[in-house]
């Protein structure tokens, strides 16, 4: 009787599961009514160019599909750091996250071709790169570290920002203690310049500026809007060393459970915000620009001699990096070929 009990007791729940439409994917993602449940993640205030192209990323999965995939976006690091973003995604924690080059390269050096210095002069050159299959090659080799990489989604070129000594050559580099991120591809570019690279966590920068813990960091304009740098630090150097790009990863067990069809949407969709977000960049950074000198920033364009010279002394660097890995090489190799 207990056991006849026990099977009654267990085919009644099979039942209210089955009546509920309620079931769980193989991959461990959960199922309702078959619309499938999945989170992105990013580290970004919500009006950074990055959320707003997971934003955008979401919603065009979830009209494309009927909202048979809708996916729920967290930012501003409330699932964690990139690090830990990165992790997660790889043990199948986190379905998909954006998560920045700079951290990743850490644990795939392939991240670090997508900054390598002076590389990139234009928002078109960028475009025509990530489009291109010598791109789709350095993404496969993601793979590894358990993580299908879809796209880049960008937020724009980075810039020279100094509290007292403004920025005009090589020579103006040294003997500045300059923030990096703590990226080894980073520390070398500013070692190479002259500074002494000083990495420090992202949320301290404010402080150590007031402090003159540094002399100085690397920022995309609207960053230094947004974390309001510019009270402490009063120049601003347009380098463009390189851009500040995020790789939109998703788990690779959750990526084999999807049909043909649904990794192609994925694919094309990541493609077509990645394209669309670069506007919305655009806008942000001239928005950027008018803050800056409405507060009094100095400005700093450089002639076309005194940037040649900052890639003349980063050039080591890049050909080191191609020691690395011969995708590495075949990238820069490509862009470099179509700048205008």
């Amino acid at each position: 009787m207990k056991r006849m009990f026990i099977m009654i007791i267990l085919v009644s729940m099979f039942i209210m599961l089955a009546i509920s439409g309620y079931s769980y994917a193989s991959t461990g993602q959960a199922k309702e009514n078959d619309v499938l449940k999945l989170r992105i993640a990013n580290v970004t205030q919500v009006d950074h160019p990055m959320n707003k192209g997971c934003e955008l990323f979401a919603k065009k999965i979830d009209e494309s599909t009927n909202g048979r995939i809708k996916i729920t976006n967290y930012p501003a690091r409330q699932l964690g750091d990139d690090r830990e973003l990165f992790e997660q995604v790889q043990h199948g924690a986190l379905d998909i996250a954006l998560v920045s080059a700079a951290p990743v390269g850490s644990t795939s050096i392939l991240a670090a071709a997508l900054q390598l210095p002076f590389l990139f002069n234009d928002w078109n050159q960028w475009l025509k790169v990530m489009n291109d299959k010598v791109t789709e090659d350095l993404f496969a080799g993601f793979e590894k570290n358990n993580v299908k990489a879809l796209a880049a989604f960008d937020s724009g070129f980075r810039h020279v920002v100094t509290v007292a000594k403004p920025v005009h050559s090589v020579e103006d580099f040294k003997g500045l203690k300059f923030r990096t991120a703590e990226s080894p591809l980073h520390v070398d570019i500013f070692k190479s310049l002259g500074a002494s690279p000083t990495p420090i966590p992202y949320g301290e920068i404010y402080t150590c500026l007031q402090n003159r813990v540094i002399d100085g960091l690397e920022m995309d304009l609207p960053a230094i809007i947004m974390e309001k740098h510019y009270e402490v630090a009063k120049f601003v150097t347009l380098t463009k060393h390189f851009t500040w790009p995020g790789i939109l990863m998703v788990n690779l067990k959750l990526w084999n459970s999807l049909s043909v069809e649904d990794q192609q949407l994925f694919a094309k969709t990541a493609k077509e915000v990645m394209a669309e977000m670069i506007g919305y960049i655009k806008s942000q950074e001239a928005k950027s620009m008018d803050t800056l000198k409405a507060n009094g920033i100095t400005v700093i364009e450089l002639s076309k001699e005194q940037r040649q010279g900052m890639i003349n002394a980063t050039q080591g660097v890049v050909e080191e990096y191609f020691q690395k890995d011969p995708t590495i090489k075949a990238f820069y190799e490509y862009a470099n070929s179509v700048k205008e």
